[in-house]
């Protein structure tokens, strides 16, 4: 029972990579005769493996688009040669089946010429934002000059190794905070007094960094302003009074330029494209007639 269920399985998947696969334009487009077209044949990537009519496809190609799918379907064994060859099949069926829509007028129809109206223009605006990607280009001395101008941004995230010793009320904190400036242990008296559930770890939290959604304001601002082995006096929290000692640092240091290069160099390379973009968008709208209605939103 259970190797029929994973015959099955099998099934569904290679019938959902043929459906994903016909559902791709990544053949060639389709080209109808007519008056003023002729019959061209595409070129194809390696030996030709199918044709129909115009539409051809070649081994390259289709071993190329299989590779780019392996990720989405990982259960699909698309080196698997039947299975190649149902999907292969599901292609050449798709184009047998155009071709008789279209015989029969349906590509002449409304909704057909808007969806490839939209493909088109969907097309073309990739085909420019190519050309636009190609025309930029980041020098080492805007990468320099950002690294120089955004030190901060490039720090490695600082962590302190935190111990907490939580209790009631302020009498009792401030009686702790005498003990510990008079040398007694941190952990030590957090196991006996504190009331946080850190108390079996005699008060240790580990390594934090800053998150303010995980403990409140006050808690960040002493536990990041201390010195490494320097205790904080006593304050307020949501469960009674605190007591911090920060017992390491580590993290904080800045990050060389060659270790981010690459990530600012795309940074600055974006920036740029979104910049063309923008303002070949602007300059264009002053030519055409463009309207926005866009209180018909709210």
């Amino acid at each position: 029972m259970k190797k029929e269920k994973g015959v099955i399985r099998k099934f569904f998947v290679i019938l959902a990579v043929c459906i994903f696969i016909c559902g791709c334009d990544f053949m060639s487009p389709r080209r109808t005769a007519g008056p003023e077209t002729a019959p061209r044949r595409p070129s194809v990537k390696g030996p030709l493996l199918a044709r129909v009519d115009e539409w051809a496809i070649g081994v390259d190609d289709f071993k190329e688009r299989l590779g780019a799918l392996k990720p989405l379907y990982p259960d699909a064994d698309l080196d698997d040669p039947d299975n190649q060859k149902r999907i292969l099949q599901e292609l050449v069926n798709r184009e047998i089946l155009a071709r008789v829509a279209e015989s029969q007028g349906l590509d002449d129809t409304t909704d057909v010429r808007e969806t490839l109206e939209d493909f088109k223009s969907t097309l073309l605006v990739e085909k420019m934002n190519e050309r636009m990607s190609q025309e930029i280009t980041v020098t080492d001395a805007e990468i320099r000059n950002f690294y120089d101008s955004n030190k901060l941004i490039f720090r490695e995230p600082e962590e302190r190794k935190i111990r907490e010793l939580v209790v009631s009320t302020e009498d009792r904190a401030k009686d702790i905070l005498i003990r510990l400036l008079q040398g007694e242990n941190f952990t030590s008296l957090a196991r006996t007094y504190s009331i946080a559930a850190s108390r079996n770890k005699g008060g240790d939290l580990g390594y934090l960094a800053v998150e303010p959604k995980e403990k409140f304001r006050k808690f960040w601002e002493e536990a990041f302003t201390k010195e490494k082995g320097e205790t904080s006096g006593y304050f307020r929290g949501p469960d009674g009074y605190y007591i911090l000692k920060v017992e390491d640092v580590r993290g904080g240091k800045e990050k060389l330029l060659i270790d981010v290069r690459e990530e600012i160099k795309e940074h600055l390379r974006r920036e740029k494209i979104k910049k063309k973009r923008d303002d070949l968008i602007y300059s264009a709208k002053q030519k055409m007639n463009v309207v926005i209605n866009v209180e018909y939103l709210e």
